[in-house]
C-alpha cells in the first residue's frame, strides 16, 4: 500500500537555524558565539544568572549584617561618652532594648541562614 504523503527528496529543503540579529538581546545566551541559541545554551544562561542572583542576595544579607553590627558598636560607644547625659539614656531604655534586640535579629538571621544552607547543599 503506497502512501498519500510521498514527497520526492529533490523536494525537500533542510531547515536552517535561526541565525541571531546583530546587537540583538538574546545574544548574551549565545554561549560558544556561533550565531545561534541552543537549548542548552538558554539552560546554562539560566542557571548563571540564578546563581548571580543568589550571590547578590547573599552579599546584600552580609552587608546588613554588618551594617547592624556596625551601628550597635557606634551606638553603644556613643551612649558612654558625655555627649548624652544619663537621664537621657534611662528615659530611652526600653527603646534602646527594641534597637538592640531588632539589630541583633538582623545578624542572627544571617548567620542561621548561612548555616541552614551550608548545611543543605
Amino acid at each position: 500500500m503506497a502512501s498519500i504523503f510521498v514527497v520526492p527528496i529533490d523536494e525537500l529543503v533542510p531547515m536552517q537555524q535561526k541565525k541571531l540579529e546583530e546587537l540583538s538581546k538574546y545574544e548574551s545566551y549565545d554561549l560558544d558565539h556561533d550565531g545561534t541559541v541552543t537549548d542548552d545554551e538558554i539552560s546554562k544562561s539560566k542557571e548563571m544568572t540564578e546563581l548571580e542572583l543568589r550571590e547578590e542576595k547573599s552579599h546584600a544579607q552580609k552587608q546588613m549584617s554588618w551594617t547592624a553590627i556596625a551601628s550597635m558598636v557606634v551606638f553603644t560607644l556613643l551612649l558612654f561618652t558625655p555627649l548624652v547625659s544619663e537621664s537621657r539614656v534611662a528615659a530611652l531604655a526600653d527603646l534602646l532594648g527594641l534597637f538592640y534586640v531588632g539589630q541583633a535579629s538582623i545578624v542572627g538571621f544571617y548567620f542561621g541562614a548561612q548555616a541552614y544552607m551550608s548545611r543543605s547543599r
